[in-house]
């Protein structure tokens, strides 16, 4: 009947410790926006994954976007072909949801977004010697991003963190289905517990370390989460920190520190939405090796109001139906673009063609 029931999924799948292949750094700063690596040959299975059929998915119902999207890639999707599984989930959001009836967004960071995060994290220093771990992701969400670091990083193993359920029996079907079930691990908890427990996953501290580091969940946890991450010594010195949606929904807070604090080479990266005729931004950071001396400067009151009105946003566009219409996402970046504007937080890079430009600029007046 086209329906999907996925398979059960136990922490077990996570328990398996596979060490990374070593990548040599290209250098601590951030390549070319344009990934030009060749092709990644398919991953073999030993045979068809087996899948369950149960009731067929109801929009509207609960998680209906995920488990539509699961039933989609099991559907179409080569098993254990990973590039084949990204462009299943890249058609899903833009043939399905957009160009459907639904119009609905699908929140990956797809498009133009899929190679700056890939020249970002092969411009990282991976490591020296072997490591159990080499590259993390916080905030998991289907699946579609750690797959496409591990295509752009063959062999490279992967953490992945996701605090809610549901998200994480989808990544790991998703990456199931790919064959990456070796090379990427799923954890389930909140960033701001997992992150404190990471090190005894693999080892204990000695064992693991990160040369990459792609934040994508809430964006009001984006500062607190890198802190975290220094003071547990998770990232190589270099360490090559990828930030998604810091536009829209927006992480004010966080790019006001980046930008200002002094304690980062960064860039912020502008780029269309995948899949939405909106403008977002791409905050890519690597950590100076020597720290400036004094107190970092606190953000004005504006960016605390904004940061919260951020986080609104983000509950509007990701609770049941469309709440959140493409053009009150459009107006909503430009706004959180001229606010952080008098806080001089700016763009560094515009990926955008012109007409995109053009669209956007309409919204800011």
């Amino acid at each position: 009947d086209g329906s999907f029931q996925p398979l059960p999924c136990t922490s077990a799948m996570n328990a398996q410790r596979v060490k990374g292949k070593v990548v040599q750094s290209k250098g601590s700063g951030i390549q070319p926006m344009v990934d030009s690596s060749p092709a990644v040959p398919a991953v073999p299975t030993r045979g068809p994954l087996r899948t369950r059929r149960g009731p067929p998915v109801n929009a509207g119902q609960p998680y209906a976007k995920e488990l539509r999207l699961l039933q989609y890639v099991v559907d179409t999707a080569v098993p254990g072909d990973p590039r084949s599984v990204c462009e299943a989930i890249e058609n899903f959001g833009d043939e399905v949801l957009v160009k459907g009836k639904a119009r609905l967004w699908l929140k990956i960071a797809g498009g133009v977004k899929t190679d700056v995060l890939s020249a970002a994290v092969k411009g990282g220093p991976i490591g020296d010697g072997e490591l159990q771990c080499s590259v993390l992701e916080v905030g998991a969400y289907c699946g579609y991003s750690s797959t496409r670091m591990s295509l752009a990083l063959p062999g490279v193993h992967i953490a992945s963190l996701e605090v809610d359920p549901v998200h994480v029996v989808v990544a790991r079907n998703v990456i199931l289905h790919g064959g990456l079930q070796g090379t990427i691990d799923v954890w389930t908890g909140h960033s701001k517990d997992l992150l404190s427990r990471i090190l005894t996953r693999y080892g204990g501290p000695g064992h693991l370390s990160f040369g990459a580091v792609f934040m994508d969940q809430k964006g009001s946890r984006y500062e607190e989460d890198m802190m975290k991450m220094e003071s547990e010594g998770l990232l190589n010195p270099g360490a090559v920190v990828v930030a998604d949606n810091v536009l829209k929904p927006g992480a004010p807070l966080f790019l006001y520190k980046i930008m200002n604090g002094g304690r980062y080479h960064a860039q912020i990266v502008s780029m269309d939405e995948f899949a939405m005729p909106s403008e977002d931004w791409m905050s890519i950071n690597v950590k100076k090796l020597k720290e400036p001396k004094g107190p970092e400067p606190e953000p004005p009151e504006d960016l605390h109001v904004l940061s919260k009105e951020a986080d609104r946003m983000r509950e509007r566009a990701t609770g049941p139906g469309r709440s959140v219409t493409y053009d009150e996402w459009a107006e909503f970046a430009q706004e959180v673009k001229n606010r952080l504007k008098k806080s001089n937080v700016e763009l560094t890079v515009d990926l955008r063609p012109e007409t995109s430009r053009d669209r956007d600029d309409a919204f800011s007046h």
